[in-house]
């Protein structure tokens, strides 16, 4: 994806952790794996998004323009949730655990390239745990509202991490907002 900003460079030292290289981008955000000052990895996340925000020349600066500056802090607010919701559930943070593993998107494809489909051992074990972390989101009575391949992280040992809680809200129950995002293929037909 093309944006306006490169992702902070290998070495960058944020707030007691050390940048070593960019994970992800989406429109919305970027993840670093970084570590902290006892080289433990971690796994960062930072609101920077597309079309709204440049980074300054220093790399750590950002500017956003005065007519983006509402929408830039309507997103920020947005971000912060994110964390809150996560912090309210006890599974993630903002700087989050980082996990050696890939996409469940990246793993079917190397499970696949020969031919041969996707066992149903790996099925089953891997959606009753993403529908097992799912209870417990429900339990919080909250919608994930973005899952996809993309967004369930199969760890190095088979077990599955549901990511992105970004498009989370506050869904079930009185009170129940609608949000907008979705990803085509993957969104409920009504949507």
């Amino acid at each position: 994806m093309q944006t306006d900003h490169p992702p902070l460079p290998e070495g960058f030292p944020l707030e007691g952790y050390r940048i070593e290289r960019q994970l992800s981008q989406g429109g919305f955000s970027i993840v670093y794996l970084a570590c902290d000052e006892d080289g433990k990895h971690v796994a960062i996340k930072e609101y920077l998004p597309a079309g709204l925000a440049r980074r300054g020349a220093d790399a750590a600066g950002v500017t956003v323009d005065d007519e983006h500056q509402a929408a830039f802090n309507s997103g920020l607010k947005c971000f912060f949730e994110e964390g809150r919701i996560l912090a309210g559930i006890g599974t993630a943070y903002l700087v989050m655990r980082y996990e050696r593993g890939s996409t469940l998107k990246e793993h079917v494809r190397r499970l696949t390239e020969g031919g041969d489909p996707v066992g149903e051992e790996f099925l089953r074990n891997v959606f009753a745990r993403v529908l097992s972390g799912l209870r417990e989101v429900h339990t919080h009575k909250l919608l994930h509202l973005d899952i996809k391949p993309a967004n369930i992280y199969v760890r190095n040992d088979g077990h599955p991490v549901l990511l992105d809680f970004g498009a989370t809200r506050l869904g079930l129950g009185p009170g129940a907002g609608t949000h907008a995002v979705l990803t085509p293929g993957f969104a409920a037909p009504e949507q």
